[in-house]
């Protein structure tokens, strides 16, 4: 007899569909990998929603008689990992409650479906055969005479013909409103609106008119205005060392809103809004860290602030002149760094916001119901969701989002079903703040395009640096293996290895999203971050033998090795942020030391004698200021904390570990500093008058140092045609 489960066959809960005949979990129109124990868990418990099933009854289930292991245990881990891929939480269940003790109860709405064909036809097919409805399960099995037969095929003929004609009507009126509403690629013309390589943020005005731009000068970033029609420029804020977050016009495009930090307050954003054709700004909002969108009615507007201490991002409501500001929903477990903006719908019932999902290390597309602030997941990707902009119908958004080699192209996500869709294939690389006019027409852009190559310079004369690498693909972070050729990370998220001279490039290893390749003795360990975790991965310095260290939820630009190759230190993504250390043959991890503060706002850094780590960290009380830590690398004794020099993020130690060294950019030009630890001054060693450094370590003797650099050029480009 078949089980109630089976017969079911498509079961139906939140953002999940569980197929339970083909044995598949899907989201968002992708497969969930979820192991034998936690799927038939699942499946006991769709079974029956509601009610409890208890530990015996899974434990049955789970283990065939006789069977010897410790069912308490394996009941608890498999629970435990049907939770983390349903991203649920014990404490506050969505999907599955805890009974203490007893067992467990599926808590949310379910929609069950039965299998997917049945034989039997309806009553009003039945009565044009003269064939009871009671009866029809006969007529369909066959069970009757020529004559019945003959009625049944004319009446299916008919149903058929009909259902025919309307589904060409249907098809004919889809295929002609899609036309005219979705996005076409072969339509699209693409228009560099500016030249300089300097674009920040981009914001056009509703009805296409203007483009306003924030623009990096000698002085900082000031704030343009383009009449598109005329090609006009004007400065409507002067340049200043503060730079401007966000823009966004008003509904009526007379105001332009930015977001920017205060000098003396420069660990907080705030929200101002100004005449378009210039004028006085005025202050509306403090602590803010997106640009706004405007309900339908203008009347208010959404933003998004993030909360690192809690590891969440609040969504947040304001009228226009904002006032009112109250707080809508909070999503937990969220990179507060990474803010690409919400967006209202035009029925003014749902706001879309793009989020990075810390403990993931993915983004996630969610959907906030604006009368009741509940929130549920649309569409998860491993690379960056940008802003997303609703179409005037309200069933389609349209965003940049990251493609396989990382770049961000132009997609289609329709509403609520989360079909994706991809709209342009180019190499350009488009900001994720995106902006787009009422009739969703034109766009506009950032476009980015990176150069990035290896450049060498000998130990004492820095300012000798030379590029030995010419390569089309950007290489954006730079290491040494074991047997001296170098290592990068290429923008497509693949590790590549090339000889000293910066000759013959080849893949070092089959990683995707690898990161901070690290090496380690006679191995090199690196970062590979997936959907659901992020992996420390240890290779042999050709790259061979891949072997996975420590899987969760890492920091995957953050890990460094002792000299003699023995351990490897990594720290956590999500609070609280912690370093800890496992042996490179692999073992147990130790726990070293808590991250200080609010949050790890750089990279993790050894000394050459293998005595102390450091790190920069964030405090926001009792002011926001950033600081440097030093600690011992055992993880006790005394530590040592100091004020960090302005830039210092992505932290070095000098080979005589007498300082701190770290990227400055100042003047739109990235050089290389050192903090001497004696209390002595910053001190400049490379003197680049132009261009970025992405990433720099020395070599495994000391004797060069080891540049990823390049530039940055941004430009604003309209996108029109797109309807």
């Amino acid at each position: 007899m078949e089980n109630p489960a089976a017969s079911k066959r498509i079961v139906r809960f939140a953002e999940f569909e569980l197929d339970l005949r083909a044995g598949e979990l899907r989201t968002n129109g992708h497969h969930v990998i979820l192991p034998e124990k936690p799927f038939q868990i699942l499946a006991a418990l769709l079974e029956r929603p509601g009610e409890m099933v208890t530990r015996d009854e899974l434990v049955k289930r789970l283990w065939p008689a006789g069977t010897f292991v410790d069912f308490n245990l394996g009941l608890n881990k498999a629970v435990n990992r049907l939770r983390e891929v349903l991203e649920d939480s014990a404490e506050q269940p969505r999907f599955i409650g805890t009974i203490p003790k007893r067992g467990y109860r599926f808590v949310a709405p379910v929609v069950e479906e039965g299998p997917a064909a049945t034989s039997k036809i309806s009553a009003d097919v039945a009565d044009s055969l003269h064939v009871p409805a009671s009866d029809s399960q006969f007529v369909a099995s066959g069970g009757v005479e020529a004559a019945a037969k003959q009625g049944y095929l004319k009446a299916a003929a008919l149903v058929a013909f009909t259902l025919g004609i309307a589904l060409a009507a249907g098809y004919a009126l889809h295929n002609w409103l899609g036309r005219s509403r979705k996005p076409n690629i072969e339509k699209i013309q693409v228009t560099k609106l500016t030249d300089s390589g300097k674009v920040h943020r981009v914001a056009i005005s509703p009805d296409g008119r203007y483009v306003c731009y924030a623009l990096w000068g000698r002085n900082g970033l000031g704030l343009w205005l383009r009449q598109v029609a005329t090609g006009s420029d004007t400065q409507i804020l002067p340049a200043d060392a503060v730079g401007f977050s966000d823009l966004s016009f008003s509904p009526e495009g007379n105001y332009i809103y930015y977001v920017r930090a205060d000098k003396n307050d420069p660990g907080f954003n705030y929200l101002y809004v100004m005449p378009v054709l210039g004028g006085p700004p005025r202050l509306l909002v403090e602590d803010i860290d997106s640009p706004v969108s405007f309900s339908p009615n203008g009347k208010q507007f959404v933003y998004t602030r993030g909360m690192p201490a809690a590891n969440a991002n609040e969504i947040r409501i304001a009228n226009a002149d904002g006032s009112g500001n109250h707080l809508l929903a909070t999503v937990p477990n969220t990179y507060a760094g990474f803010q690409a903006g919400a967006t209202w719908s035009p029925d003014g019932r749902t706001i879309a916001v793009p989020l990075e999902r810390s403990a993931k290390q993915s983004f996630t597309l969610y959907a906030v119901s604006v009368s009741d602030g509940s929130v549920r997941a649309l569409y998860s990707s491993s690379k960056a969701i940008g802003r997303p902009l609703w179409l005037p119908e309200g069933d389609t958004l349209l965003l940049v989002m990251g493609d396989q080699s990382g770049r961000g192209q132009l997609w289609t996500i329709s509403y609520p079903k989360a079909e994706i869709r991809r709209v342009t294939n180019d190499l350009t690389n488009y900001g994720t703040r995106a902006d787009l006019t009422r009739d969703a027409k034109v766009m506009a852009a950032v476009a980015n395009q990176y150069v990035a190559n290896v450049w060498v310079a000998p130990a004492g004369h820095e300012d000798s640096a030379k590029q030995i690498t010419s390569i089309a693909l950007p290489l954006m972070r730079i290491s040494e293996s074991p047997d001296g050729r170098l290592l990068a990370v290429g923008q497509d998220g693949k590790l590549w290895s090339v000889r000293a001279d910066g000759t013959e490039r080849a893949p070092f290893t089959n990683a995707q999203n690898a990161d901070a390749p690290t090496p380690c003795g006679r191995y090199v360990v690196f970062t590979a971050s997936r959907t659901t975790s992020t992996d420390l991965v240890r290779v042999d310095g050709d790259g061979s033998n891949p072997a996975t260290l420590v899987s969760g939820d890492l920091a995957g630009w953050s890990l460094v090795c002792t000299r003699d190759g023995k351990y490897v230190f990594y720290t956590d993504s999500r609070p609280p942020h912690m370093i800890s250390r496992i042996p490179v043959e692999g073992g147990t991890p130790v726990k070293i030391a808590e991250i200080l503060g609010e949050m790890l706002v750089g990279t993790l850094t050894i000394s050459p004698d293998d005595r102390f780590l450091a790190y920069p960290y964030e405090e926001y009380t009792p002011a926001p200021v950033r600081k440097l830590e030093i600690i011992p690398a055992k993880g006790n004794g005394p530590a040592r904390t100091i004020p960090a020099p302005e830039g210092a993020n992505w932290v070095g130690w000098s080979p005589d570990g007498k300082n701190l060294q770290y990227i400055r950019t100042e003047n739109g030009a990235s050089n290389i500093w050192e903090l001497p630890l004696n209390g002595g001054k910053p001190r400049q060693l490379t003197h680049f008058p132009t261009g970025e450094i992405f990433d720099f370590h020395w070599s495994l003797d000391s004797k060069q140092l080891l540049l990823s650099r390049g530039e940055i050029s941004s430009d604003v480009v309209l996108l029109s045609n797109l309807r």
